[in-house]
């Protein structure tokens, strides 16, 4: 049986990603919190695969500070929040010690809505080409450990739903728009489509395949 807590440490802890509504195949934009040298948290957002229920998979560019404290210890927390705010923080620099909730050795976000341990099993480098070339990056691959969910609904983050949310805006003013403005809709399809077939599970594509011809009615 699931316990769900309020931001606390009374909990139960489950092994695999079932509960937390991540799907294998997908990407989710995530937090990883890691121990510094100093003993001191750090936070950064990372876009996490699902390889499967207990398998994630992680792409680090070269330089970052997550990547080598996660060499460095192996062992780290993924936290999925919803929280606009802590993913600025994050992205700027990581928040302060007060952001942070201690769990045994490692650290997690206290704004978390669930997080759970990843220990890393196989580590490698390699070349990732996408749009703007190609780079050189540290490629992890980690067991899930522990599951902990701090809420009862927890929502992971899937940039696909926002592209299709945004492409259907869109769509619902193309009647009432001047054909300038609906080139102005009809440009920034491409990049919505390039999104969520990079991101997305097939219901997504589905749904953007359906758009994508209602759109041609307004060429």
């Amino acid at each position: 049986m699931d316990i769900y807590l309020e931001k606390s440490l009374d909990r139960s802890k489950m092994s695999d990603l079932t509960s937390l509504g991540l799907k294998k195949g997908q990407l989710y934009e995530t937090i990883v919190v890691t121990k510094n040298s100093d003993g001191s948290p750090n936070a950064a957002p990372m876009g996490l695969i699902v390889k499967s229920i207990q398998e994630v998979v992680f792409y680090f560019y070269p330089g970052s500070r997550t990547a080598e404290n996660v060499k460095k210890d192996g062992i780290f927390t993924v936290n999925i929040l919803e929280d606009s705010l802590t993913f600025v923080e994050c992205t700027l620099g990581s928040p302060p010690s007060s952001y942070f909730q201690k769990d045994g050795d490692l650290f997690h976000l206290k704004s978390a809505d669930a997080y759970f341990t990843a220990r890393v099993v196989k580590e490698k480098v390699g070349p990732r080409k996408d749009r703007f070339g190609s780079t050189e990056l540290t490629i992890i691959q980690a067991l899930v450990e522990d599951v902990i969910k701090c809420v009862e609904c927890v929502h992971p983050l899937n940039r696909a739903i926002y592209g299709i949310i945004e492409a259907l805006v869109n769509l619902t003013r193309m009647e009432m728009a001047d054909q300038e403005t609906r080139n102005v809709y009809l440009s920034r399809l491409p990049e919505i489509s390039r999104l969520v077939n990079r991101v997305g599970g097939l219901e997504d594509k589905e749904a953007l395949d359906m758009i994508r011809k209602k759109y041609d009615d307004y060429r």
